[in-house]
């Protein structure tokens, strides 16, 4: 499957989004000879964003920071303890804006071949799960539901596990990953609004 998704992030043609503030997420991919599986976060209630929700290891790019990558490698070391040694790079997905166009999201697709004991940053990650991407190909899992802002209707994804739920940009990203595999995504992949709301 990697050597699929490798050859289809490296060919086809990637959306780039220019803003002021940048962030990068790692998208890790477990394929430690079980099944392969996705590393998520619940982040706590003090985060200053996204309070609670479940998330990809990331964050803002820092002015150390080389590039994306570098941004979400540093991410995950500091947020859940996956060092870079432990990381392999894949790619790099499509660029997201969040729901307000507060920033552009860059995700980094990374295969994880040896998980190491993690270690939540209990300032930020308030659980570290993983989620197998056998059910994240079960399209009966998932639940969309239209939201609208500003005249513009597109589609949000929702998907439970375990007492968690992933959904919003993460869902969105997952998506896109999954269409890069070699089974493709359990739906289409919606248009998301890429223009700023009207002030």
């Amino acid at each position: 499957m990697f050597e699929h998704l490798q050859n289809a992030l490296r060919s086809r043609p990637r959306r780039v989004l220019e803003h002021q503030r940048r962030a990068a997420v790692l998208v890790p991919v477990i394929d430690d000879g079980g099944p392969l599986r996705l590393l998520l976060t619940r982040r706590t209630e003090d985060t200053p964003t996204h309070k609670g929700q479940v998330a990809f290891p990331g964050g803002g790019l820092a002015p150390g920071d080389a590039d994306a990558v570098a941004a979400a490698l540093r991410e995950a070391e500091e947020e859940v303890g996956l060092g870079r040694d432990a990381v392999e790079v894949i790619g790099l997905l499509d660029d997201f804006p969040t729901v307000n166009w507060a920033s552009v999201v860059t995700p980094v697709v990374a295969r994880v071949r040896r998980l190491p004991t993690l270690t939540a940053d209990p300032r930020e990650v308030a659980r570290i799960f993983e989620v197998p991407l056998t059910s994240l190909r079960e399209a009966d899992r998932w639940r969309i539901q239209t939201v609208e802002r500003q005249g513009i209707a597109w589609p949000v994804f929702f998907f439970p596990w375990d007492g968690e739920t992933l959904w919003g940009l993460s869902a969105y990203i997952t998506m896109l990953l999954l269409a890069q595999t070699p089974e493709g995504a359990p739906h289409p992949m919606p248009d998301v609004p890429l223009h700023p709301p009207k002030p």
